[in-house]
């Protein structure tokens, strides 16, 4: 019974350091870092042709960002990676929901989904 009390209290731990409030000033930082990485990604979304295209992986802890953005291949992805794990250590504590990313192509000089991949999705949904 002592183990199971003591295991108790060890899981309790970090779920009660998890919970803690950010203050004003932390949610403040927060939402300007959380801004200034989204300005970076949607700047890194640019191309002239496909084999400029590549895709920013996320999930898990970084989810919070979205699954994948296409990017262009000379995007530093390190960097902007280096900010939302930042942003993940200050800001935020999120579980991984997603599927792997589609394939990019560019479109109007922008990185996007290939449409084989959604066909490729609908099919599998059965549509």
């Amino acid at each position: 019974m002592k183990k199971l009390i003591g295991l108790l209290i060890l899981l309790a731990v970090p779920a009660a350091v998890l919970a803690q409030e950010l203050t004003p000033a932390q949610l403040d930082n927060c939402k300007v870092l959380y801004q200034e990485i989204e300005n970076d990604i949607a700047k890194a979304n640019y191309c002239s042709q496909d084999s400029d295209c590549d895709t920013l992986e996320l999930g898990g802890r970084l989810i919070r960002f979205g699954c994948y953005h296409f990017v262009n291949k000379a995007t530093d992805k390190d960097a902007i990676y280096k900010k939302m794990q930042t942003y993940y250590g200050e800001c935020e504590k999120i579980i991984n929901d997603c599927s792997e990313s589609p394939r990019p192509v560019c479109v109007n000089k922008k990185c996007v989904e290939s449409p084989e991949s959604s066909n490729l999705t609908e099919r599998e949904d059965g549509n």
